[in-house]
Order: C-alpha cells, then structure tokens, then sequence
C-alpha cells in the first residue's frame, strides 16, 4: 500500500514538472512569436530599401542598397529611438533605441515599449547619441531563435566573415557604413568596452589589442582617427560575464535617401513609396 501510494505522489509530481516546463516552453515561443511579428511590422512600416526591390544581375557589381528610415513616425512611437541598424543577409535588422537611464531599460522591453524577454538593440546609455565617440557600444541578445544578436558568434568562422564584413546603421543625419575589423570572445568588464580615450597612445593601445584578439582576418585595414562601434552579446554556458563582440569601424556616411516628390503630392515616407524589405 505504502509503495503503491510513493509512486502515486510520484507520478504525480513528475507530471506537474512536465506541464510545469511545457507551459514555461510555451510562455518563451509565445514571446518569441509576438517579438518577431513586431520587429517584422516594424521593417514594412519604417524601412525602405529601393535596391533590395530590383533583380540582381550576376554579371552587375554588388552594390549595398540605398536605404531611408521614418524616423519622424518612428520617432513618435518612441522619442528613444537613435537609429536603425542593418546587417545583409542576417537577423539584424531593428531600430536601434538609447537609454538616457541605464543598460537594463530595454533588456525585457522592445522598442515600442512592450514587455518581452527578446528585449531590443540598445546603444549603451553612456554613449554619445550622435555617435561621437570613439567608441559607441551596442548591445543585444544572444536568442535561442537565432534573432536579435543571436547570429555574431558566426564571426567566429572566417567564411562566414567573408560574406559578413560591413553592416550599416541608419540615422536622421545619415546613413553610418561600417566595416568589420574583429570578433572574439571577451568579458564584460574588459576594456574593450572603453567608448573614449585619453590619449592617441591609449586609443591605439586599444586598436592593438582589438586586432591581436580578433579570430578572424580582417578585410580591412584602421586609420588613426577612426571611429568604432562594438556589437555585444552574451555567450551561452557556465560564464556569467563572457560576452561575444564584433568591432566595425566607420567607413562612410552615406547621404539619406529622399526620393523625389512630383510637385502637389505630400505625405510622409510611408506613404511616398511601397518599396519595403522585409
């Protein structure tokens, strides 16, 4: 009888466990779902991108696409908003929003505000907003879905690299073309994150260190005054603090993209073209 009713209570408990991790599973992909259809909506509402509408020709030099943000309307949505970042063929591809607070601000909370563990991309709160720093830091994280930040960690395949070498980041004042220059695996409280530096001697300390960590060749080579961006996210597994980069440095700013408007016609950039990625 008392065996009997051990394994009664025990069946029991294990069922709850099940149900317990299935309704927890669930609960994720629900969030996981809802945070893709946002950022999804969010391509089709604000971003344009003309080239990216046309067939390629194969025999045509790759060119990167023109692109152009609403950023007045997406402003409206959230005054935080401080651009929008994009890399070719990748997940990334969001508004890039800013804390004047703190880091943990959009780390549950999407761009819109919305409470959702996929959280946003978000440049560190210290940094400059108009990226004149030495070095402006982004953050995102590491998705089991392969969203958000999830894809830098291919950085680490000089293959994968080759194909993945630019990104760009868009903003009201124009459009930021960087190139890679490393990824590697770091910690948190490395100085990799440093955004300024106190002297051209500390600045190129610094780049040394980028490039002697970095476990890929570069495209690409740095010039004294170069500015930086650094895209960071968490490693998975036992390291609390481990942390992956990719470090591009600013090539160009590329004039905004306006298309021309026949002369009676109005209406925001929505409204002036159909032409959206997605």
């Amino acid at each position: 009888m008392n065996k009997k009713w051990i394994k009664n209570i025990l069946t029991v408990f294990f069922l709850a466990v099940f149900v317990y991790a299935a309704g927890s599973l669930y609960l994720i992909w629900q969030e996981y779902q809802a945070s893709d259809a946002l950022y999804n909506q969010a391509q089709e509402e604000f971003l344009t991108a003309p080239e990216l509408e046309e067939e390629f020709v194969s025999d045509e030099p790759i060119t990167w696409p023109t692109f152009a943000i609403d950023f007045a309307h997406l402003k409206n949505v959230n005054s935080e908003v401080s651009g929008w970042i994009w890399m070719y063929d990748t997940a990334v591809n969001y508004p890039l929003v800013q804390s004047s607070l703190n880091n943990d601000a959009y780390l549950n909370k999407t761009y819109d505000g919305t409470i959702n563990s996929s959280g946003s991309i978000f440049m560190d709160y210290r940094n400059a907003g108009d990226f004149s720093d030495t070095n402006t830091v982004i953050y995102g994280h590491n998705m089991k879905n392969g969203k958000m930040f999830a894809g830098l960690k291919k950085f680490q395949n000089q293959d994968y690299y080759d194909g993945h070498c630019e990104f760009y980041i868009m903003t009201p004042e124009g459009n930021r073309h960087y190139e890679i220059i490393s990824a590697f695996q770091t910690d948190a409280l490395s100085n990799i994150y440093d955004r300024n530096f106190a002297s051209p001697e500390a600045k190129e300390v610094w780049l040394n260190k980028v490039l002697r960590n970095s476990a890929i060749l570069s495209l690409f080579t740095t010039e004294a005054d170069d500015s930086f961006v650094t895209l960071s996210t968490c490693v998975s597994g036992g390291d609390y603090r481990a942390r992956f980069v990719v470090i591009g440095r600013l090539a160009e700013i590329e004039p905004v993209y306006s298309e021309e408007i026949p002369d009676g016609e109005a209406g925001n950039l929505s409204e002036q073209t159909e032409m959206n990625v997605e």
